[in-house]
């Protein structure tokens, strides 16, 4: 018997399950799935953000939605089904389920990920009408380029509640993002550069196991093109490097020549692309 869960958080058990399919699919096709761990072990207990569709107990598609505001104007899409149940409409039928739950709230548009090498991701998207818009690296560090810098100063201090304020106009100034994009779960994750007192830029760390994952990279305009956002990525990698980790794992826009260049001279190679696809809600 098939069912369609919309799950408000999710429990212990349906992220067991959710992992499980993760490793059915990506065997199946040599992937890297995005799925977000981080954000899918903190959900809200009140909102709807996952579709989980069962045969009988056994879970066999998944979709996640993803806000990065608290009144998001578009949410990105991933999800999965089992190699064995595709070709049945079921992430068709997860998708319109979304929709509807979109439509709810602020949002006017899905941005569909799915990584390039995925057959069946992208023939999904191009028969739903999904328009494509940009690509990002998923980059992977290699430990014998240990870069090493001097830290001329800077240091990383983890973010508190006085930060909040801060990170808010960073993220606006680096990636373009909304006032109210950063919350509590953003200020567990985030360190602040400092040289001689004053904030420089940002830096985001987060665990998935033994991966840890770098993310909101950024230096304030007046201090770039110095070399600090060398520094800032290294003193990240020494800490991460200390936490006995397997991986350390970044992405980037495919069109930033800088970054990729930056992350490269770090010893960063890239691993895999994940393409975005457009569709209005």
């Amino acid at each position: 018997m098939f069912k369609l869960i919309k799950a408000k958080g999710l429990t212990k058990e349906e992220l067991q399950a959710i992992k499980e399919l993760e490793i059915e699919c990506s065997s199946s096709e040599k992937l890297n799935m995005k799925l977000n761990w981080d954000m899918l072990e903190n959900r809200p207990k009140d909102q709807i953000n996952d579709f989980l569709y069962y045969d009988n107990d056994k879970l066999i598609g998944f979709l996640g939605m993803y806000g990065f505001s608290l009144n998001p104007k578009e949410m990105e899409v991933t999800g999965m089904v089992h190699p064995q149940y595709r070709r049945k409409g079921i992430f068709k039928e997860l998708m319109l389920e979304a929709k509807k739950q979109c439509k709810k709230g602020t949002a006017k548009r899905f941005l569909l990920i799915t990584e390039r090498r995925s057959n069946s991701g992208i023939g999904f998207a191009q028969a739903i009408g999904s328009k494509y818009s940009y690509s990002e690296y998923r980059m992977k560090f290699n430990e014998a380029n240990i870069p090493n810098v001097e830290s001329k100063g800077v240091s990383l201090r983890k973010a508190s509640i006085k930060d909040k304020k801060e990170i808010a106009e960073l993220d606006r100034e680096f990636l373009n993002l909304p006032e109210d994009n950063n919350d509590d779960n953003e200020l567990r994750t985030t360190y602040m550069a400092e040289l001689e007192g004053n904030t420089i830029g940002k830096i985001g760390t987060t665990m998935d196991g033994v991966d840890g994952y770098i993310f909101g990279v950024g230096i304030k305009r007046e201090y770039r093109r110095q070399g600090y956002g060398r520094i800032v990525l290294s003193l990240t990698l020494e800490k991460l490097l200390k936490d006995n980790i397997n991986s350390i794992i970044l992405e980037v826009a495919s069109e930033n020549d800088n970054a990729l260049g930056l992350y490269k001279s770090c010893g960063f190679k890239e691993n895999t692309v994940y393409d975005y696809y457009e569709l209005d809600v």
